[in-house]
């Protein structure tokens, strides 16, 4: 598509036997606040290392505004701003300082801008404190005012909220909610749902380097309704259930089972159960799921055991 600026293409990365990332496709278009969401240790840092040129991919490639990265590394990273963990900087020189030094580092920093950026980030009133006295919070806020320092179309934030207090979360929440807001391309790797739920307008689940689910945040959900049945026998239950129309989505959920299915299909379930002599005691619709429970079931159940292909079992509402 035209307002694709950042894609990854067969993306892979070895580290000795260890398979961090395996072809990792993604796609983020103009505008997008995107979150990259995983498990710790599924691969989303490797992958942000990989978009920045900081480390080369054993396979594939990253696209950045139709120029490649490794290849193109330098005309890529013109339209890239970020950091990869916590930004780091000079703690005994002052909040505008770090900005002018780091600017100069990577071509120059106008006055305007850097008093620009850190209005934006809410630092002005603390442009000449010295970093080193800064909370952890400023400082991802800082980082994200010297992502934004040289107008970047797309910045890169990996884990922005991590180790921060409630308050902090929230700032830096409503910072990233006003980027996507002006035009800026957000691509925000985070293992709390919640802040994706918040802040992204699309997200990808990824677990094992591979992508298990994309699209936009408010479709990442089971298609249909979901209901716990208590059953007797919840191994037979599981394979009677395995064999209904459609493949209904089950997950066990302690002594029961949570069955994602249409509507009109439950009827069905429960004649099916009783007909296989499977004892059915209680069939209660489930609350309202949020990404949480896709993300536990599509990443714990990856965990478990093979599952089917996402075309069976899930599917982005229109």
């Amino acid at each position: 598509m035209n307002d694709v600026v950042l894609s990854t293409h067969g993306l892979s990365k070895r580290f000795g036997e260890i398979l961090a990332v395996d072809g990792l496709d993604l796609a983020v278009h103009a505008g997008d606040v995107y979150g990259f969401l995983g498990p710790n240790g599924a691969g989303k840092t490797t992958v942000i290392r990989m978009i920045l040129g900081l480390i080369w991919p054993t396979e594939g490639h990253v696209e950045v505004l139709g120029k490649r990265v490794p290849g193109q590394r330098e005309a890529a990273l013109r339209h890239l701003g970020g950091f990869v963990d916590d930004p780091v900087f000079y703690g005994a020189m002052t909040a505008r300082r770090n900005l002018w030094l780091l600017g100069e580092m990577s071509g120059s920093a106008e006055p305007e801008r850097i008093e620009e950026v850190l209005e934006k980030v809410g630092l002005a009133d603390r442009a000449d404190s010295k970093v080193g006295g800064f909370s952890h919070g400023m400082k991802q806020r800082l980082g994200i005012a010297q992502a934004l320092l040289h107008c970047p179309e797309i910045i890169v934030l990996d884990e922005p909220t991590s180790g921060l207090d409630p308050g902090g979360m929230r700032d830096v929440r409503e910072l990233i909610r006003d980027l996507g807001r002006q035009g800026t391309t957000v691509f925000l790797s985070s293992h709390l749902l919640h802040e994706v739920e918040l802040v992204c307008t699309r997200a990808a689940i990824v677990n094992r380097g591979r992508v298990v689910v994309e699209g936009p945040v408010e479709e990442l959900r089971p298609d249909g309704m979901a209901v716990k049945v208590v059953v007797g026998d919840r191994d037979r239950a599981a394979e009677v259930l395995g064999l209904l129309p459609g493949e209904p989505a089950v997950v066990r959920d302690g002594d029961d089972l949570m069955v994602t299915m249409p509507d009109e299909a439950v009827p069905e379930m429960v004649r099916r159960l009783v007909a296989a002599d499977v004892d059915v005691r209680a069939v209660v619709p489930a609350p309202e799921r949020g990404l949480e429970d896709v993300f536990l079931e599509l990443t714990g159940a990856q965990d478990e055991a093979p599952r089917p292909t996402r075309r069976q079992r899930w599917k982005l509402r229109p």
